[in-house]
């Protein structure tokens, strides 16, 4: 089955994004992430820079990737995470990665944490990266707020985020409530309705269409929804 849905406020959301999901932005494409991408990931994993532009662990051998991704898969089948591959939309070229969290301890709360590659990092694509990440979990999902976390002292990171409608929460440094340990990196934080202000602003959204070949425009963005 090959869907493509306009995306508006009012379109359906899911409870739990279902297998083959890809969200199509201008610049790039987000698709659950797969066995193939594996040694991409490691190919980017072991970039000199690398350390300072991810969040969480990092892995340390080509294995602890491959388990990573079956792990990923294995959330994703129970909606309590989505990892998703982005890919330049026009040359499919490997960009980077968004990983998406349910917040335990906060209802339709969810936590980002995502890696531009460097040599990305000053196109066009890596600016669209949030967004359609936002878009994504805003338009599809019940979300109301999301999280994500930034290096410490990574001004194009921060940017980025700012860019996309973020706004920094908490700096690092901060004392982390649950750990009463310094915070390695800076909490950023986007809610449901920032970004609906902020979408509002761009252009006003055109009637729900009926059909399914349909896209959304809003800003320089288009937005579509397909299930492959």
């Amino acid at each position: 089955m090959n869907t493509t849905m306009i995306a508006t406020e009012s379109q359906r959301k899911y409870a739990q994004l279902p297998r083959g999901f890809r969200w199509f932005s201008e610049h790039c494409v987000l698709r659950q992430i797969d066995e193939a991408d594996a040694a991409r990931i490691w190919q980017a994993a072991t970039h000199p820079a690398f350390v300072h532009c991810w969040t969480t662990r990092l892995p340390r051998s080509h294995g602890d990737v491959v388990d990573f991704v079956r792990r990923s898969q294995s959330d994703w089948l129970r909606g309590i995470g989505y990892t998703m591959a982005v890919v330049r939309k026009q040359t499919q070229d490997f960009v980077g990665w968004i990983e998406l969290r349910a917040h335990a301890g906060e209802r339709g709360a969810w936590l980002l944490d995502w890696f531009v590659h460097p040599r990305y990092l000053a196109d066009e694509v890596a600016r669209d990266v949030l967004a359609a990440a936002a878009d994504l979990m805003f338009l599809a999902l019940h979300t109301e707020r999301l999280y994500a976390n930034c290096p410490p002292k990574h001004a194009l990171f921060e940017q980025l985020l700012d860019d996309a409608g973020f706004s920094e929460l908490i700096p690092a440094g901060s004392l982390d409530h649950t750990t009463g340990q310094p915070r390695l990196h800076s909490l950023f934080s986007l809610t449901r309705s920032d970004w609906s202000a902020a979408a509002s602003k761009a252009e006003p959204m055109p009637a729900l269409s009926r059909s399914f070949s349909s896209t959304w425009t809003a800003g320089t963005l288009n937005h579509e929804l397909a299930l492959i």
